[in-house]
């Protein structure tokens, strides 16, 4: 059964690990059709807005690109300083996603508000939305991302040790967290000072029976994990040579790092943009998953976008 079909994506809650199979099974098949360049059009005549009210490269393009390929067409706005959304005759947010709405048969959104997709899915009639992150709620297609891309590399998600670092309150890591209390993982926690994970997420991801431990350094849980997840720290505009904070135990991930105390079969994700967390000397070892990682944005996203549609 495609519980995707004609539903909106506003969080990983909304599904279950069989809902989950079903897109990743989608997404190889439509890898296979990339590489094999015969990609079925089966959204043609389907239109995707749009709608980001914050930054974003690789998302909003994943998605522009996944509809570009199945046939369909996208418009809308990257930058909401060039509508009515901004400035002095702004509108509400109610009434931009009710014109979207006209204008498209998916609406793609990026929002600072915590909370705002689900607000806009309830307001809007005869179009789909997907959260493409808000606030500091979730960003479940990265999620499914990042799930695909484990499953992908390591050839499953049961039974993996997989440790996540860096800034833990992060909206990327809060959808992933959802997606891996589906799956029997095992998940280490190293946080940045005082950027923990919420409490209630722990709750709710230990209540599913998944063990989350927390440790001072990632050098303690390195030699047993199979993913490292890297997070970065962009809930405030820094400077460029502004380091970030460091992990607990002022441990950084490094290629030295994991080429001395990793196993060989180590996968580094990372849902970018970077900074000093992850280092450009780890771009060129076999730990890097990222690019992957990046690059099967398109494939996910087509998947998901046939399968809310219901072709």
């Amino acid at each position: 059964m495609n519980a995707f079909a004609g539903q909106h994506m506003l969080s990983l809650n909304q599904f279950g690990r069989e809902d989950l199979e079903l897109l990743f099974d989608a997404a190889d098949e439509a890898g296979r059709e990339l590489a094999k360049g015969e990609v079925r059009r089966d959204l043609e005549g389907k239109i995707l807005m749009s709608a980001f009210f914050d930054k974003s490269t690789r998302t909003r393009l994943a998605h522009e690109n996944a509809m570009l390929r199945l046939g369909g067409s996208v418009s809308g706005f990257a930058d909401a300083a060039v509508t009515r959304a901004s400035g002095a005759t702004q509108e509400s947010s109610t009434d931009i996603f009710r014109m979207l709405a006209l204008y498209g048969d998916v609406i793609v959104t990026r929002h600072p508000v915590t909370g705002e997709p689900a607000r806009a899915a309830e307001a809007v009639d005869g179009a789909l939305i997907i959260n493409a992150g808000d606030g500091t709620g979730e960003h479940p297609t990265q999620g499914l991302v990042d799930l695909y891309t484990i499953r992908q590399r390591l050839g499953r998600l049961d039974g993996l040790v997989i440790a996540l670092v860096n800034d833990l309150r992060m909206r990327c890591t809060r959808s992933l967290l959802r997606g891996l209390r589906m799956y029997d993982c095992a998940v280490r926690c190293v946080a940045a000072h005082g950027m923990d994970i919420d409490p209630l997420l722990r709750a709710e991801v230990e209540g599913a029976g998944r063990p989350i431990t927390f440790h001072d350094d990632l050098i303690s849980v390195l030699p047993e994990v199979d993913v490292v997840y890297s997070s970065p720290t962009v809930t405030a505009e820094l400077p460029e040579d502004t380091p970030p904070p460091s992990p607990a135990g002022e441990l950084p991930l490094s290629r030295d790092l994991l080429q001395a105390v990793g196993k060989e079969t180590l996968a580094v994700l990372h849902p970018l943009p970077r900074k000093q967390e992850l280092p450009v000397d780890v771009d060129d070892t076999p730990y890097n998953a990222y690019f992957q990682q990046a690059a099967n944005g398109i494939t996910v996203r087509m998947a998901l976008l046939r399968l809310m549609l219901g072709r």
